[in-house]
């Protein structure tokens, strides 16, 4: 009797996608076998919460190499005309009844808590009530009064001041969408030094949000500002520049500008940070540099002479470090060559000259460059990212005297290389 083989059934391709989804507006990567499905279109998908309608946000691509099909979440189909229409009904119908009966029911339990948005899924497996407390709620009756009337599972989620905004927010100061309702997903730290560095006005009503917190658009030029804050002379710097000596009264950091009174008059002058004598050439990568451009030729051999002269320095002292990290075997670090150490968080560059073990920060002060991956000539180490060039003996910038790099202090014992960091 002859057996029949039946053929193998084909493997499924699994392709990746991003979806937003849900009223948060949540991102995340799904896997899908479908190739026709493009950006913006909507799109069945299901998660931890069942099926929902989300909206394709990037073509299906290949898997990323490590990460298993089985770890992703499914988009089960593409999103018919009717699924459009039913999505809209129940938004309109089914979330503004819930909404109110929601909040109805917390004034009959007398419930200290403020209901603020209904996610009402799709395919009607729950409906998520976001809420805000300042108090701890026992709200178990009323879960179990909404599970009875919706005839669903209910998920009560507690959010804060800025998820609030993502829910029911319109428009920012701008005149634009919020930011966390359009793109910013991941909202980070935001601090007052933001405003300070950025030289934004205290008034409460002109840096905060919609939320009553800090607006988050503080930090997207912050970065900018700090690098600029660190090359920049400070106020009270004498410089020498095309346009004549001064001393600097006023810095623009966004254009990386600075003002100065020229000397024996009551002139002032813009100074570009390009025009001041003794500055380091371009790179790719800098405020104005050219896009494109080829590698920065490096900068004359040897220290330029000193152009600027600190008049007034405004910089705190850096705390001495606490004790001795071993950082590596002297062996390993051969003359003229450096290398950066990463200790608990910290980090350093180590460099051997002439035989001299000498550490300096690892962080270039222009753009934060790795100055430990950086060429060894002498003494001089050149950033890799600009060609800044450093004395790491001195820790002396070559093109700017006023900056220094922090340098720390070092033993070998028994052929081992430790720092104080």
């Amino acid at each position: 009797m002859t057996e029949t083989m039946q053929p193998a059934a084909p493997q499924r391709t699994w392709l990746s996608t991003t979806v937003r989804y849900g009223k948060m507006a949540y991102t995340a990567t799904f896997k899908t076998d479908r190739t026709d499905l493009r950006k913006l279109d909507k799109a069945i998908v299901r998660t931890d919460r069942g099926r929902e309608i989300g909206t394709i946000l990037t073509a299906p691509t290949t898997i990323p190499e490590g990460r298993p099909s089985d770890s992703l979440w499914d988009v089960v189909r593409k999103a018919s005309a009717d699924d459009v229409n039913n999505a809209m009904r129940v938004d309109s119908e089914h979330r503004v009844r819930e909404l109110d009966a929601t909040k109805q029911a917390v004034k009959r339990l007398n419930l200290q808590m403020k209901i603020v948005e209904v996610d009402h899924i799709f395919g009607g497996e729950r409906v998520v009530i976001y809420f805000m407390s300042e108090l701890r709620v026992d709200f178990r009756e009323l879960v179990r009064n909404l599970a009875h009337e919706f005839r669903t599972r209910i998920e009560l989620r507690q959010i804060g001041a800025r998820d609030q905004a993502r829910l029911v927010g319109d428009v920012g100061h701008c005149g634009l969408d919020l930011c966390c309702r359009s793109h910013l997903k991941e909202l980070g730290g935001i601090t007052m030094d933001m405003a300070k560095v950025q030289k934004h006005t205290a008034d409460p009503s002109k840096i905060t949000g919609r939320c009553g917190k800090l607006l988050c658009c503080l930090r997207y030029e912050y970065t900018a500002y700090v690098e600029a804050r660190e090359v920049l002379p400070p106020r009270g710097t004498k410089i020498q520049s095309s346009k004549g000596n001064g001393i600097v009264i006023d810095q623009n950091m966004l254009l990386r500008e600075v003002t100065i009174v020229k000397e024996g008059t009551e002139d002032r002058a813009i100074i570009k940070l390009e025009e001041i004598q003794g500055m380091p050439r371009s790179a790719p990568g800098c405020t104005g540099c050219e896009v494109g451009a080829s590698k920065a030729e490096p900068a004359a051999e040897g220290p330029p002479s000193a152009r600027i002269e600190v008049v007034a320095d405004s910089g705190a002292p850096e705390p001495a470090a606490p004790e001795f990290k071993k950082v590596g075997r002297l062996e390993d670090l051969p003359e003229g060559r450096g290398r950066q150490v990463d200790l608990e968080g910290a980090s350093c560059a180590v460099y051997n000259v002439g035989g001299a073990i000498h550490a300096t920060e690892n962080r270039c002060p222009h753009a934060g460059g790795p100055l430990g991956e950086g060429e060894l000539e002498g003494s001089i180490v050149t950033c890799p990212l600009h060609q800044w060039r450093f004395d790491v003996t001195t820790g002396q910038c070559q093109h700017l005297p006023p900056v220094k790099l922090k340098r720390y202090e070092v033993k070998v014992e028994e052929g081992e290389i430790w720092v104080k960091i």
